[in-house]
């Protein structure tokens, strides 16, 4: 389906969030709340196929994920339910409402290792500040054109976070980052637990994000400067870093007991 399609046919869906099984894939069975107008690929369990795919060979049983911009959670049901139960999923959503709907897909599917934390990630001059930014189906959206409404979400540093919510362990294994716009800030601001915990790094790229800059502060934490696509359809060759795809950083290495 086309994209202008798409943009024709959305305001005809319904838009009222609740609770949702979801139709086909390897998600199927399970539910979400959320909205056919919202996420319709969710619902019908169409989106996110190659992603899901990479998660399922590469996350493991007892692994600490986080799913940075987790929106209404299929991904983050996905990650928890690779982890298992010893493991630990921690969601990153920073609009209240759909947060919310998040809890009720987290008590819906029964998945206590799954953490919702109704903040965004990026790179405050201090611990943390208060950023207004447009909504967009449930998420905000620094691409999005600013309109009559904004929503008023809390930004606060990976770094200074991590140490005070993540218990006894503070190891990561892995971080997915789908933050609409906020990639190079979200990186900016987990730059020493990129460094000490060398977690594997999925990075999806919007629209006005300076690909080269990311590239570049990626590996300067020890991580190669190349991105691997996680969509096989992508021409093989230098990823193109397209806008909407996702790309995986394999560590380089891995710190002992972190």
């Amino acid at each position: 389906m086309t994209q202008t399609l798409k943009s024709c046919l959305r305001p005809l869906l319904p838009k009222t969030l609740r609770p949702h099984r979801i139709l086909a894939g390897p998600l199927r069975g399970r539910r979400i709340v959320t909205s056919w107008h919202d996420y319709p690929g969710a619902i019908s369990g169409r989106t996110e196929r190659a992603l899901l795919d990479w998660f399922s060979r590469n996350v493991r049983s007892g692994e600490t994920w986080l799913d940075v911009g987790a929106h209404y959670g299929y991904t983050a049901i996905a990650l928890s339910s690779l982890v298992g139960p010893r493991g630990r999923v921690f969601a990153f959503e920073p609009m209240l409402a759909t947060a919310g709907c998040l809890a009720r897909t987290r008590w819906l599917n029964r998945l206590p290792q799954l953490t919702i934390v109704p903040v965004a990630l990026g790179s405050p001059t201090d611990s943390s500040e208060l950023c207004k930014l447009p909504p967009v189906r449930g998420m905000v959206d620094v691409t999005a054109p600013a309109g009559e409404w904004s929503e008023t979400i809390l930004v606060v540093r990976l770094d200074w976070l991590w140490p005070r919510i993540s218990g006894d362990c503070q190891r990561i294994d892995g971080i997915k980052i789908d933050v609409q716009g906020m990639e190079l800030q979200t990186l900016r601001g987990m730059c020493d637990l990129l460094r000490t915990s060398a977690p594997h790094l999925v990075i999806e790229f919007h629209r006005g994000v300076d690909r080269g800059t990311c590239l570049d502060l990626i590996a300067a934490q020890g991580y190669a400067p190349r991105g691997t696509p996680i969509d096989a359809t992508e021409p093989e060759g230098e990823p193109l870093y397209l806008d909407d795809r996702s790309y995986a950083f394999p560590p380089a290495r891995r710190s002992c007991g972190s």
